[in-house]
């Protein structure tokens, strides 16, 4: 019997890489600077669907959390595997952080 908090940690690991390769290939890493810090180089048809793609990107990490009904650990885990990626791809720190800042004031 393993711990409460160790549920399915490569499930977790593959949502993460999984949520953080789909955003990517719909926000490139400078068109997400350019959402996250709200510079107004987007153009009008892009800005909705930026806005869009974050708020899948966070509904989908939120349905999984209550899905596998994760706790405190879960969370951080999946959000540190999704902020990992996310550099990996080429994102910005400042940009993941912000990012990671936004979905946690969204998903307590």
């Amino acid at each position: 019997m393993g711990l409460l908090f160790w549920k399915d940690n490569k499930g977790i690991d593959a949502l993460a890489q999984a949520v953080a390769d789909d955003l990517f290939s719909y926000v490139q890493p400078d068109v997400a600077r350019h959402h996250v810090f709200s510079t107004g180089k987007l153009k009008k048809k892009q800005a909705p669907k930026v806005a869009q793609k974050f708020t899948d990107v966070n509904l989908q990490m939120q349905r999984f959390g209550q899905a596998k009904s994760l706790g405190i650990y879960g969370k951080a885990r999946l959000q540190k595997r999704f902020n990992d990626r996310l550099e990996e791809l080429g994102y910005d720190s400042d940009v993941v952080h912000k990012i990671a800042e936004s979905m946690l004031l969204r998903n307590p």
